[in-house]
């Protein structure tokens, strides 16, 4: 049955933006769903349309969007073609208060213990309520309509919808944890997943079975997580022992929504004595968040430490901040990446995996849910990882540095050597991906 045309719901944002996005899906190899945040001027300046309502960009996860584009990088390098969306930039003006809620709730959880307790009591309830997905519903049922292909989905709600919606799709796991929502259409026979590790494969088959879904095991193929390829050709700092005859390199990052707040400022509190004596530079990423920003620049004048210029690499302190999740996910892998020995981060799905296939070493703060206690227990298991002693910083690093524990060698040249060999393989997820969607098409 030939497809008809379907007018641009009027409620749309962006309605010639989504008509020509639209159109792209349906007609290039690769069509990949993520929903991770806004990035409107990067379509403003694709296709020259100005949103007509007073909608900012917000952004919920980098997770979700470095890792779509990771796929995006990979397979512009295979020369096929692609397209990426996601359908939270065409949230109608009536339902964009969601979309804020949602964000607002996102970030004030992640600054705020008590109600980050509250929210992991409530995870699963919370998660099948959200009102974004009843937000982004009409805008990715209607850019996602005339594609007959398999579409790579990179967020479960997209999946969800385009599966109800009668598409076949190619869910990406991605990471070393199964929510219950990965399979809420299990026993559609159009859904295949690809999943981080044996261990992501073996949980989703049996979290399948406790919820009374039957899954033939081919439909879940083991491909890793999509790394952006460019990280691992990037990467400058492959001296295993530099350390040694310079500052060390740390690079402090947060989320998405901005979380470890309160955990950063003490941090930083702790590392301004070795900061100011020029034993360790830093890179402070603040994602898209101005508060992030204020932080450090306010820490920088309280202790009066030099904030140096983004191209600096010999400065004591450098503070990165994007407009927007597209540019703030470019200054890490033009900046920091290829700088830094370690970072200390949550142990996130994008910051852990990428700072592998950059080669660093990870100091994790506290984790913000169930996948990242997993994600946790995954790189400490391959050795590159440790737990970030926050009020005892200083000699932590001195420690890591200088005791031997493998060979004379200290634990941070033992890590470097580890990230350095896990590189190669971290990097392939994304190749991965794109060869079991070639297999689907």
């Amino acid at each position: 049955m030939p497809m008809t045309h379907r007018p641009v719901p009027a409620e749309l944002e962006f309605k010639r933006t989504a008509h020509e996005e639209r159109h792209l899906l349906e007609t290039v190899q690769i069509p990949i769903v993520t929903v991770s945040a806004t990035f409107k001027e990067e379509l403003e300046a694709r296709f020259g349309e100005k949103p007509t309502a007073e909608t900012p960009d917000v952004t919920f996860s980098r997770a979700h969007y470095s890792m779509a584009n990771a796929l995006v990088v990979e397979a512009t390098k295979q020369r096929r073609t692609f397209w990426m969306i996601d359908p939270t930039n065409y949230v109608s003006a009536k339902d964009w208060p969601k979309i804020m809620f949602t964000q607002r709730m996102g970030r004030l959880i992640a600054r705020n213990p008590l109600l980050k307790q509250l929210k992991d009591l409530m995870d699963t309830r919370l998660r099948n309520q959200l009102p974004l997905t009843s937000a982004i519903r009409a805008p990715l049922t209607y850019v996602t309509g005339r594609v007959t292909r398999p579409i790579i989905s990179l967020h479960y709600e997209a999946g969800n919808i385009l599966l109800e919606n009668g598409k076949t799709v190619l869910q990406v796991v991605t990471d070393p944890h199964v929510r219950p929502q990965y399979l809420t259409h299990a026993d559609n026979p159009h859904l295949t997943w690809a999943v981080f590790d044996e261990l992501t494969k073996s949980r989703l088959l049996e979290l399948a079975y406790i919820l009374g879904h039957k899954v033939d095991e081919r439909r879940v193929q083991v491909t890793g997580c999509p790394v952006d390829p460019r990280i691992i050709r990037k990467d400058k700092n492959t001296a295993i022992k530099g350390y040694r005859y310079r500052p060390l390199r740390l690079a402090i990052t947060t989320g998405g929504l901005g979380t470890n707040k309160d955990e950063i400022q003490d941090l930083l509190l702790h590392l301004s004595p070795a900061i100011k004596k020029g034993e360790v530079h830093i890179a402070a990423y603040c994602g898209v968040h101005e508060d992030f920003e204020t932080m450090f620049t306010t820490f920088a004048r309280v202790h009066r430490i030099k904030i140096g210029e983004l191209d600096d690499p010999q400065a004591p302190l450098r503070i990165f901040r994007g407009h927007d999740i597209v540019a703030a996910n470019e200054l890490l892998l033009d900046y920091i990446f290829p700088w830094a020995d370690g970072l200390i981060t949550k142990p996130s799905g994008d910051m852990a995996y990428e700072a592998v296939a950059a080669g660093c070493f990870l100091l994790t703060l506290k984790p913000w849910g169930e996948w990242e206690d997993n994600i946790r227990a995954v790189t400490e298991a391959w050795g590159v990882s440790i737990r970030a002693d926050i009020s005892n910083i200083l000699s932590q690093l001195k420690a890591i540095v200088t005791v031997p524990i493998r060979k004379s060698q200290p634990w941070v040249e033992v890590a470097l050597t580890r990230a350095q060999k896990l590189a190669p393989d971290i990097s392939r997820g994304a190749s991965n991906i794109l060869k079991l969607y070639r297999k689907l098409t």
